[in-house]
């Protein structure tokens, strides 16, 4: 390697050391609410009311009304609110699935509610969090072991093989490859956390399947990207896999708490979509699962065609020179 393009090599490693430095900082240094889902339990004037003594905090929070409790209770296991008031009992349900921060800003923004109405604020906990699992971040952690998985397997193949596959059978076999990789790691991180440490127990099978689907997204993604851009595209899934997708995935607090560029990034990256997974499947029953799956299987349908397209196409340039196969 010449001397020039090592030093072009260590440019673009710094320039990425201080994106993850302003990513990482950025979007978790601190948490402020956005248009945060709310239940108030009562009539519409109930709601109204209590929408008009959070007006003050701007647009912190988005204040639905429900008819009961046992429907605003309904709407947290659900995903559609993050928490539900009763004003005239002074109560409030939250879950710390999330993690004390969500809960406890909950706890913080009613208590001066119900204080206001002249009641002192009682919290149930609908949705706790595991044991284990206080903070909320075990599915975070998890789900990141799996992104890693899988951007690394990618990059190994790509750097052994070459980084585009040479014939399309040879793309096909690198897609099998990475399908039972993902479904190992993916049993793997279940049996660690679950059997090993006793968090999050009740759904093996299920938690398997997103980890797998989560793991070989982002292999055939980052396959993708190298076929087209060489050692290049490594780069680049780690800038989009680990300085964006981990600060933006909702993993120490929900997205409406992120700053508005990692909460409208958030959702689109498998980061999110399999954090969210992994969280709705062990807390919430399954419920609210379509949107995290559909974007992971947009992530593998795009990585699996461009995988095939670009299998056979050589460039000097782009791609990296590996070993052929045979």
């Amino acid at each position: 390697m010449s001397y020039p393009v090592a030093a072009l090599l260590m440019v673009a490693v710094f320039f990425l050391g201080a994106a993850f430095i302003a990513s990482y900082v950025g979007g978790i240094h601190g948490p402020h609410p956005h248009r945060m889902p709310v239940a108030v339990v009562g009539p519409a004037s109930a709601a109204a009311k209590v929408d008009a003594a959070l007006r003050g905090k701007g647009d912190a929070f988005d204040v639905r009304t429900y008819p009961t409790a046992a429907a605003a209770s309904r709407a947290i296991r659900e995903r559609d609110v993050y928490g539900a008031y009763l004003p005239r009992q002074g109560r409030l349900l939250v879950t710390t699935a999330f993690g004390a921060t969500a809960s406890g800003l909950l706890r913080s923004t009613f208590a001066e509610v119900s204080a206001a109405d002249g009641r002192t604020l009682t919290v149930q906990d609908v949705v706790p969090a595991d044991p284990g699992d206080p903070e909320g971040l075990v599915p975070f952690y998890l789900v990141i072991g799996w992104i890693v998985s899988g951007y690394l397997v990618a990059a190994i193949i790509g750097l052994y093989r070459g980084m585009a596959a040479v014939t399309l059978r040879d793309g096909a076999a690198r897609l099998l490859a990475f399908a039972v990789f993902a479904a190992a790691i993916g049993a793997a991180g279940t049996l660690i956390v679950e059997t090993g440490y006793g968090y999050l127990p009740g759904s093996p099978w299920l938690l398997t399947g997103i980890g797998a689907f989560c793991v070989f997204a982002v292999a055939v993604a980052t396959a993708a990207v190298e076929s087209l851009l060489g050692i290049i595209g490594t780069a680049l899934t780690i800038l989009v896999f680990v300085v964006l997708g981990n600060p933006s995935a909702g993993g120490p607090w929900p997205l409406p708490l992120l700053p508005p560029f990692w909460r409208e990034v958030g959702p689109w990256l498998p980061n999110w979509a399999a954090t969210e997974a992994v969280r709705n499947a062990v807390y919430f029953d399954g419920h609210a699962l379509t949107r995290p799956l559909v974007v992971l299987a947009v992530w593998a349908a795009a990585g699996i065609a461009l995988v095939l397209l670009l299998a056979g196409r050589t460039n000097p340039v782009m791609r990296y020179p590996g070993r052929p196969v045979g």
